[in-house]
């Protein structure tokens, strides 16, 4: 009987290992099956696009959430990676599974870069003016004997065109600006009244209002698409991207923006100001 166990332990022990590699090589040969995205994050003074945490770098934002959406119940595994401006300017060029919101002409010649053939979100901005100020903001014209207040290395299209054409006399207005350097800083401005005017992205404002210490009581929205044109934001990735996968992110955004997923998503960071015309 002894002697009968031990030939049977003998017979057991190959029939074991082989399952036991047989799961290793399904496991091996998952993680191969899985594609791999780069989702690159900038790391300052962009929430809500992108909201930041320690430990966190998904915490949410409206550009988070939409690559989450986008990529959700597929092949590809999106791995974050949180950087500042200059060193991702860098991986551009060094990787080929990045993916980034994007603004068609924004990139340098230095930024090899697709676009997905539909836009995710409007980039809109809005004029915010204190409540008990009594003037309306819609063209540079009301922008007249008013203080502007903006953030610092952040680029207004149109209205930074227009200012420099004011400081060099090119133009003959008198219009003040003044920088913040965040976007709640130049809400906190507005607030104790160092300037008029604060024009930014509208879902930025929203975000920004109770960090400055004010409500949707205390402030005024001003449609300011003549001031700093309306951009809409595509899903940005590298030109080394496969057929497939290009393939994937566009039909994935038409079927969400059909949908409505995508505009239910871009409300929410827009609500309760002004829905934005997308």
């Amino acid at each position: 009987m002894k002697t009968s166990m031990k030939r049977q332990s003998k017979r057991l022990f190959p029939v074991a290992k082989l399952l036991a590699v047989s799961s290793i090589c399904a496991v091996s040969f998952a993680a191969v099956a899985a594609e791999h995205v780069t989702y690159l994050i900038l790391a300052e003074t962009v929430e809500p696009i992108m909201i930041v945490r320690d430990g966190d770098p998904m915490a949410g934002g409206l550009m988070t959430e939409i690559v989450e959406l986008i990529f959700e119940d597929s092949d590809y595994v999106v791995e974050p990676m949180v950087l500042p401006w200059q060193r991702m300017v860098t991986e551009f060029g060094q990787r080929d599974d990045w993916v980034i919101h994007g603004i068609p002409n924004s990139f340098g010649p230095d930024m090899p870069h697709e676009m997905s053939e539909l836009p995710i979100f409007p980039f809109n901005h809005t004029a915010v003016t204190l409540k008990e100020s009594d003037f309306s903001i819609t063209s540079y014209a009301d922008l007249t004997d008013r203080t502007l207040i903006l953030v610092e290395n952040f680029h207004y299209a149109g209205l930074d065109e227009y200012v420099a054409s004011v400081a060099s006399g090119e133009i003959d207005a008198n219009v003040g600006v003044i920088r913040a350097f965040t976007p709640s800083g130049s809400l906190e401005m507005l607030r104790h009244k160092r300037g008029d005017i604060v024009v930014d992205w509208q879902a930025r404002i929203i975000y920004n209002l109770p960090k400055a210490g004010l409500t949707f009581a205390d402030v005024e929205f001003h449609d300011a698409t003549e001031i700093v044109p309306t951009e809409n934001v595509h899903l940005a990735f590298s030109p080394r991207q496969s057929d497939e996968f290009r393939q994937f992110v566009n039909d994935r955004i038409k079927a969400l923006t059909e949908s409505g997923q995508l505009l239910e998503l871009v409300r929410k960071y827009y609500a309760p100001a002004l829905p934005p015309a997308f």
